[in-house]
């Protein structure tokens, strides 16, 4: 019998970038509710800085490991399936973090990063699937700024529900967002394309994957540039709160500090624009430089919270000009019937900034207090710059 879809569900066959920049909208509501809740209550319950770095560097290489499991995922069961499950990950995660122990905290964020690498992944392969490449300076800067009233109300919104309501509030609000995500997901049915991912044979081996992603120039080139920006939003993330406890602020004020800083993701449309206007390069390179000097002088006026404030949101300004177009150089150069693999490896920025960042803090943590690390992480921003000059002009 035929079944005459409505308008609106026969149209995301060919689904363009309001589409995707929604079911991310989503997907960040439900991960930025907890995205400062976690780093509190992980204070809360190992007590200290460091081992507080430690248990977010053992869930990175964890995470980096695991998620070159998702291509078999995909060939076997399916792209559509494998985003449903990184959806309803994020659910299992918030249940497990919500029983606020040492074993539920580690196993929460366990599944929650592996959620988020299975939405990642499958997104991308989605988004190279039906984003024309010169489509893409309009397209990913909007769903960043789909994504920026999540990442702005929910970082305060999580932490104030946490504290003056109850930990079960923040922890279901997070899962009801996922499970928004995913019945938007199911009502969309997005069309697989086996394009993108032929099943005529099994994929390469991670070693191999590894070793062509390595062998292309280019992919190593944004990688880099994508590797330095995480390791930033790591930074943010994980101590920017921290600092404001230590300075005898409240959980909500420094939840309200990473709202603040979430917020210039209003903002990604106008770095599209300079990049197409002018040189992806260029806003690439002033953007590190920018991070860098920020960061640094964050530091340095470590005494006076006000000015700490002021710098740590100039950075967060200029690390949205890098998000606006940071994967730009991947998606332009990964070729087509190698997207999987590539994707996959590529997207071990992530895991890879979630271990190094807060590994190399935790030995600053050893020999510098948390003035250190703001420090080091202004200077590790800054020789980041170097790299964007190798990304070619037509780009």
């Amino acid at each position: 019998m035929h079944v005459r879809y409505p308008l609106w569900l026969r149209t995301v066959e060919r689904p363009g970038a309001v589409v995707f920049a929604s079911l991310f909208a989503l997907e960040s509501f439900s991960r930025a509710l907890l995205s400062t809740v976690i780093t509190l209550q992980a204070l809360e319950l190992f007590e200290t800085t460091r081992d507080v770095s430690l248990i977010f560097s053992l869930v990175g290489v964890t995470a980096l490991v695991a998620s070159f499991s998702i291509p078999s995922l995909v060939r076997r069961l399916s792209r559509r399936v494998v985003y449903s499950l990184g959806a309803a990950l994020l659910i299992l995660a918030a249940g497990l973090l919500g029983t606020i122990t040492m074993t539920g905290q580690i196993s929460g964020m366990l599944v929650r990063v592996f959620g988020t690498a299975c939405l990642s992944i499958t997104a991308s392969l989605y988004i190279m699937q039906y984003i024309n490449r010169r489509e893409l300076t309009k397209a990913e800067p909007m769903r960043l700024q789909f994504s920026a009233l999540a990442w702005t109300a929910g970082p305060w919104l999580g932490v104030w529900l946490y504290e003056t309501q109850s930990p079960t509030w923040a922890y279901s609000a997070s899962a009801i967002a996922a499970l928004a995500l995913l019945t938007l997901f199911w009502i969309l049915r997005i069309a697989e394309h086996p394009a993108v991912a032929p099943a005529t044979k099994p994929p390469p081996s991670p070693l191999k994957s590894i070793g062509r992603f390595v062998s292309q120039p280019r992919l190593r080139l944004a990688w880099v540039i994508t590797f330095g920006r995480s390791c930033w939003w790591v930074f943010f993330f994980i101590y920017a709160p921290v600092y404001m406890i230590r300075a005898g602020h409240s959980g909500e004020e420094g939840a309200l500090l990473v709202s603040a800083g979430n917020a210039m993701l209003f903002l990604t449309p106008v770095f599209g624009r300079l990049a197409s206007r002018y040189s992806l390069r260029l806003v690439l390179m002033y953007a590190f430089l920018a991070l860098g000097l920020t960061t640094l002088l964050a530091g340095l006026a470590f005494a006076s919270s006000a000015w700490v404030i002021v710098f740590l949101l100039a950075g967060a300004l200029s690390c949205v000009a890098l998000d606006s177009v940071g994967n730009i150089p991947f998606i332009r150069s990964v070729r087509p019937l190698e997207r999987p693999q590539m994707t996959t490896v590529f997207r071990t920025y992530i895991d890879a900034s979630e271990l190094i960042t807060p590994a190399l803090f935790a030995f600053v943590l050893t020999v510098w207090d948390l003035q250190g690390v703001f420090v080091v992480c202004g200077l590790f921003m800054a020789a980041f710059a170097f790299w964007p000059r190798f990304v070619p002009r037509r780009m």
